[in-house]
């Protein structure tokens, strides 16, 4: 008789636990939307993705298609496959705290490079992704010009990484062409003077013996009295005069 008794007991605790946690499941859903907290990763640099364009991607994706007024409206999975599908944004996360607000954070993809071929025109991100341009917003990154095909893109991106990284170089180094084969040239902002750099290789070497001959000489003399610096030979710098 006791035994009944307890698994009665505990019968009815469990079916009320569960009407209270329904009946409070349902009055959450019910609350309308009091917050929606959006944190953009660099959005003070780059505008790829806006709280705006994130605002209307959650209504898109809501119950009605059109506004979501309540934490009901909300469809979370929805909402993520969409913002994962947008080229320009590399991760997000979304959720709903028990505050009845809406959180948002989002990781845009930063170009490190842009990419122009006689056939299309794209960004690469640091790891060698490709994501098209933006109609909205444009962002100021090493031009890389030529005939450039898909298994260059790794390449490209490190050698641009390190060149963004150092203020020597990225003041000087305005962009990069493709010449014959897989050699590169670096185009300077001084007009009639290039860097031949050769195949993308050994880069770290290589910038650090432009950066040696700068100091040693390029800034004493300067860029005008030369027509062409070559990198493209191992541990060695070929100046050509004017």
């Amino acid at each position: 008789m006791k035994l009944k008794y307890r698994f009665l007991k505990i019968s009815l605790l469990i079916f009320l636990l569960g009407f209270l946690m329904n009946f409070a499941i349902k009055r959450h859903n019910n609350r309308p939307i009091d917050k929606m907290d959006i944190y953009i990763e660099n959005s003070d640099k780059i505008h790829f993705i806006t709280d705006k364009k994130v605002i209307n991607v959650i209504n898109q994706s809501s119950k009605n298609g059109i506004k979501a007024e309540k934490i009901e409206d909300i469809n979370i999975i929805k909402t993520e496959e969409i913002l994962h599908s947008n080229p320009f944004i590399s991760k997000s996360n979304v959720y709903i705290n028990l505050n009845g607000e809406i959180n948002v954070t989002i990781s845009q993809r930063i170009p490190i490079a842009r990419i122009k071929t006689p056939k299309e025109e794209f960004y690469l991100d640091n790891k060698g992704n490709k994501f098209p341009l933006s109609l909205d917003f444009s962002f100021p990154c090493m031009l890389v010009g030529g005939d450039i095909h898909k298994n260059e893109y790794k390449d490209i991106a490190k050698l641009c990484e390190l060149i963004s990284v150092d203020n020597l170089l990225k003041n000087h180094i305005i962009g990069i062409e493709k010449d014959k084969g897989n050699s590169y040239n670096f185009l300077l902002n001084i007009e009639g003077t290039y860097i031949e750099y050769g195949e993308i290789e050994n880069n770290r070497q290589k910038l650090t013996n432009l950066k040696e001959f700068y100091k040693q000489y390029l800034d004493f003399i300067g860029f005008d009295a030369y027509k062409k610096i070559s990198l493209k030979y191992e541990n060695q710098i070929v100046a050509t005069k004017r």
